[in-house]
């Protein structure tokens, strides 16, 4: 969850957040859980690209397939953070430009394996 004076403050996010000029996308999204979470993941297969305009600006967000390497999750990067089933999704308050995703993963759990 990200803090509560975050720009969307108070809501679940998936771990996440900008490329540094030398890294894939995929690259990114394991950097990004490893200084989250500490842990290590790694992407299997990406899924379609979600564009969303927020009143503060436009984000682009590239979720990736990951499969659990190693290492024990650990609140780093955020406020708290839960490890949950997809069936429990429902139950949580995702920023608005993540509707896409939690639908296809509501709707289709088999793109999970």
């Amino acid at each position: 969850m990200s803090a509560p004076d975050a720009v969307l403050g108070g809501l679940w996010e998936f771990p996440g957040g900008k490329c540094q000029p030398d890294e894939t996308l995929a690259q990114c999204a394991c950097r990004e859980a490893t200084e989250e979470l500490g842990i290590t993941i790694a992407c299997t297969r990406p899924l379609e690209p979600i564009t969303y305009d927020y009143p503060h600006g436009r984000v682009s967000l590239h979720p990736f397939i990951a499969r659990h390497i190693s290492g024990d999750p650990q609140a780093l990067g955020v406020q708290t953070f839960q490890w949950i089933t997809p069936v429990q999704l429902a139950a949580f308050s995702f920023p608005p430009a993540n509707a896409p995703l939690l639908a296809l993963l509501a709707k289709d759990f088999s793109i999970l394996l």
